[in-house]
């Protein structure tokens, strides 16, 4: 049966339930709690690798390896131009497959490089709202990786919806290892569509995992309906490294996703409008 939200998420395995859990048993943030106080809560989607120093400064060398393969390449295959005519061929067929290769070299240089030490994801429960500090590097593998300019790694996109718009699924993926056997992968996203509605408009990942896990998931819903004995809000565990590029939520949107009630979010929503009239 497939998923109630259309168009359907991509590798979808199932609908989640958007109601309160549990008011009694233990429910874990599985340590991606950034901060929560009565108004809003904000989690880390902060994915394997992300602020990791030593896979940035692997993926740069890599990076650097395969522009110093290609240039050799490339002059070995003009020498062999001038000296064999037969290799003609060879050099256009290279030539071609750089100019498709090197948009997405450049890309991943420039996202490891530039991306934030962090992608978190913010709820206001006063005002409803749900806050999404998004990087390209979270899609990496869309139409957009080969489209878009590689030079416009370093830009941060954030979107807010409502609440009342947002499901959840959980979606999964398999793949086969050499040895035998399969490992597979699970991702929470959340779909965004229109109100009242199953048509999806928008989505975002909300965690990805090597087991099937809905903490996240059964978190959120339940302090969204402000129950919150029994939600796990130790913080997550700080990083001896921190990457330089900090998390820096624009101005209107931080005080807006900080907003106490849903009057103070509609006065200060008509401040910005001002200012930008």
């Amino acid at each position: 049966m497939p998923s109630k939200y259309q168009p359907q998420v991509s590798a979808w395995r199932e609908d989640l339930p958007k109601w309160v859990y549990t008011t009694k048993l233990h429910l874990s943030n599985n340590k991606k709690l950034r901060y929560a106080n009565d108004d809003y809560c904000e989690l880390s989607r902060r994915f394997t690798g992300m602020g990791s120093l030593l896979i940035r400064l692997i993926v740069i060398i890599l990076f650097f390896i395969c522009v110093l393969m290609i240039i050799s390449g490339l002059v070995a295959i003009l020498f062999a131009i001038f000296y064999l005519d037969t290799h003609k061929a060879l050099f256009i067929l290279s030539f071609f497959l750089l100019l498709i290769s090197s948009p997405i070299f450049i890309q991943f240089f420039l996202t490891f490089l530039f991306c934030p030490e962090d992608c978190p994801v913010r709820f206001n429960r006063k005002t409803g709202k749900v806050y999404i500090y998004d990087h390209f590097l979270l899609y990496c593998g869309s139409w957009a990786t080969f489209t878009r300019s590689p030079f416009r790694a370093k830009e941060i996109s954030v979107k807010e919806f409502n609440w009342a718009d947002i499901q959840g699924c959980m979606t999964s993926v398999s793949v086969p290892i050499a040895s035998g056997g399969m490992v597979r992968s699970y991702r929470l996203e959340c779909v965004v569509c229109e109100p009242n509605t199953t048509k999806v408009i928008d989505h975002f990942l909300l965690a990805a995992d090597t087991s099937l896990s809905y903490d996240e998931w059964m978190w959120i819903n339940n302090y969204m309906a402000f129950y919150d004995n029994n939600l796990d809000a130790e913080l997550m565990p700080e990083e001896e490294f921190t990457w330089p590029i900090k998390v820096n939520w624009p101005e209107e949107i931080d005080k807006k996703s900080k907003a106490s009630s849903l009057k103070a979010y509609q006065q200060i929503d008509a401040e910005y409008k001002k200012i930008k009239e």
